[in-house]
């Protein structure tokens, strides 16, 4: 089994890898697309996550059900991640995450994808003590904050400031949801990011600050999308980040979506 590691824009593998990868998606509460294609049999399905959760699936397969259905047949195939690229749809829940739990254990069963034990090595106390963490550096941290004031800045354009902070702190408890560690956070009327208790975002993560961060943009694009269109959406944020947005992608926290800007009106 290899290392996967899902920290950076993408990650690419063979199907083998599936059941290692979707555990790791759940681990980390990533936000991304997970694309299977399999050409020996002119198959394609892409599944949504948000904050580790199944939430929509597309393929040319059919429905959710049937896409696992015929995924229990394959034998081979390429995956690939891409953190942050997502849909605005919820279609699916726990029921469809069990059928997708029940898919992979039939596909171990077949000897096709392996077990995942390198995420249980991974999860252990030795690794994750906090020792070991990497925590975020200072020049990081006022990145984030400044993304944070320029997307809020973007979402107050289309809706006024009022109705910006209000949206802004809902995204912000959406978050901490998922994100315990977010609840020291909260949204000043200036737009920026306040830290309510120092000595917990001292023990935060790394990887905790820079998956959060991810899920509070995407949420802010989400959200925009219903009002200007996706592709639109993505350009505003784009744009509100201007030069701090090739520092974000090598953070791995924002992804520019070639394709998506590509797309006729």
């Amino acid at each position: 089994m290899p290392q996967t590691s899902l920290i950076g824009s993408s990650w690419q593998g063979s199907l083998s890898d599936l059941a290692h990868v979707v555990k790791q998606i759940k681990h980390a509460r990533a936000f991304g697309r997970l694309s299977l294609r399999n050409s020996e049999r002119f198959s394609i399905a892409h599944f949504y996550f948000r904050a580790g959760k199944l939430v929509h699936v597309v393929g040319n397969r059919g429905d959710c059900r049937a896409i696992l259905s015929e995924l229990q047949a394959w034998r081979r195939g390429v995956i690939r991640f891409e953190r942050g690229v997502t849909t605005v749809d919820v279609t699916l829940n726990e029921e469809h995450e069990q059928l997708l739990t029940d898919t992979l254990m039939y596909l171990q069963s077949r000897g096709v994808v392996m077990i995942p034990t390198t995420l249980q090595i991974v999860e252990s106390h030795v690794v994750v003590s906090p020792e070991a963490k990497q925590l975020v550096a200072p020049g990081e941290w006022r990145v984030l904050v400044e993304a944070t004031r320029r997307v809020s800045l973007a979402v107050a354009h289309l809706v006024g400031p009022r109705e910006a902070l209000k949206v802004l702190r809902d995204i912000l408890d959406d978050c901490s949801s998922a994100f315990p560690a977010f609840t020291c956070l909260k949204i000043a009327p200036s737009g920026y990011l306040q830290v309510t208790d120092r000595t917990q975002l001292d023990h935060m993560s790394r990887e905790e600050v820079l998956e959060g961060f991810t899920a509070l943009i995407a949420t802010c694009q989400y959200f925009c999308s219903p009002i200007i269109g996706e592709r639109e959406a993505h350009r505003l944020i784009i744009h509100a980040l201007q030069d701090i947005c090739p520092t974000l992608v090598n953070m791995g926290i924002f992804r520019v979506d070639a394709s998506l800007l590509s797309r006729p009106n």
